[in-house]
């Protein structure tokens, strides 16, 4: 669904979760888009006709379509609700006690070796406690506990508890300002009731070059870039200015820009990252995602023996397909900023 007006354009990609929910990712630009009457009746008119009955949106801090769909009577509440209804206490793996009917989320005894660098919760269950760890990365809080490299884990004493606890270390996150919650599949089943979204890991062995006609930023597209930055990181100029600066001191990054998106790629050993790739709304579906593909391909190919990406968008799922890319694993990830919006009661 796309919403051109004379002030901006309004991107929303709409994804089925089950029946009566979907969720919106959005795009717009520019990045203080407001939209007029006209417009949010267009809008609301769209999602009346075509969408679910309940959307799951991480709006932009604007709240360009909260703001749009409030005069229509659409509600607004936080799909997470950052209240923890049980008490925590912050613990580390050391905090667990030697109890051999504690098992962690996969059903065995947990193993505690190469935990430290975990961050635990211990919910109160009265007379029972369980235990949620994850490793923090910023803005991502990662539950992950397959792989090679153990990032979190889920402890307690029966199936209930550990639902239980899973829900109260989201809302602890939530209310800890993370945005990401992800949790390795194994541990669907405890956070069902948060329609998590699956984000996938995708390679592609031996890059080659292609033609293509992005150009490396430089000092005649930078304020372009500056833009792009802005709509994509929703941030001020100034800000995305500075996030411009801090990633081209550093030699590991590449950035290239043209009109319309942007890519970023990073060099890590001999592996490569396509680290951000970004297409502003008014120009979707002109072929600048598949341009900006073939220029980070062509960035990396005879350096990097592989590529690597992540991404939660099927349609962009779909793109990198078609370039080679092929999904090693996925995880889910609750995004814990999102907002619930309901349409009017008929």
């Amino acid at each position: 669904m796309r919403i051109d007006a004379p002030e901006g354009t309004l991107s929303l990609e709409m994804m089925p979760i089950r029946p009566g929910v979907g969720r919106a990712f959005i795009k717009n630009s520019p990045r203080g888009l407001k939209l007029n009457s006209a417009s949010s009746r267009q809008l609301n008119d769209s999602l009346l006709r075509t969408g679910p009955a309940r959307i799951l949106l991480a709006d932009n801090k604007k709240k360009v379509v909260q703001n749009a769909l409030s005069v229509h009577g659409w509600s607004a509440r936080r799909a997470v609700v950052p209240i923890v209804n049980h008490k925590c206490t912050v613990c580390t793996t050391y905090d667990l006690p030697l109890d051999e009917g504690l098992r962690d989320d996969s059903g065995a005894i947990p193993q505690l070796t190469d935990t430290n660098h975990m961050i635990g919760v211990g919910i109160n269950l009265g007379p029972r406690t369980a235990w949620g760890f994850y490793t923090d990365d910023g803005e991502t809080a990662r539950i992950v506990s397959e792989g090679s490299r153990k990032q979190g884990m889920m402890v307690a004493s029966s199936e209930e508890d550990l639902v239980l606890a899973a829900d109260c270390l989201i809302r602890f996150l939530a209310a800890s300002r993370k945005k990401w919650a992800v949790f390795s599949n194994n541990m669907g089943r405890f956070i069902r009731e948060y329609d998590p979204m699956v984000m996938w890991r995708m390679t592609l062995e031996d890059p080659k070059g292609h033609n293509h006609s992005v150009r490396p930023l430089s000092r005649d597209n930078r304020k372009g870039m500056i833009r792009l930055y802005s709509e994509y990181y929703d941030e001020g100029m100034l800000a995305a200015s500075l996030r411009l600066r801090r990633m081209s001191s550093d030699p590991n990054y590449s950035q290239f820009v043209t009109d319309g998106g942007f890519v970023i790629v990073r060099k890590e050993g001999e592996t490569g990252l396509i680290y951000d790739i970004y297409v502003t709304p008014s120009r979707q579906g002109e072929g600048i995602g598949g341009e900006l593909m073939r220029c980070a391909m062509s960035s990396l190919a005879g350096r990097t023996t592989s590529v690597y990406l992540h991404t939660s968008y099927p349609r962009a799922k779909a793109l990198y397909e078609k370039f080679g890319f092929k999904a090693v694993y996925s995880q889910l990830a609750v995004r814990l900023d999102e907002m619930a919006l309901e349409p009017p009661s008929t």
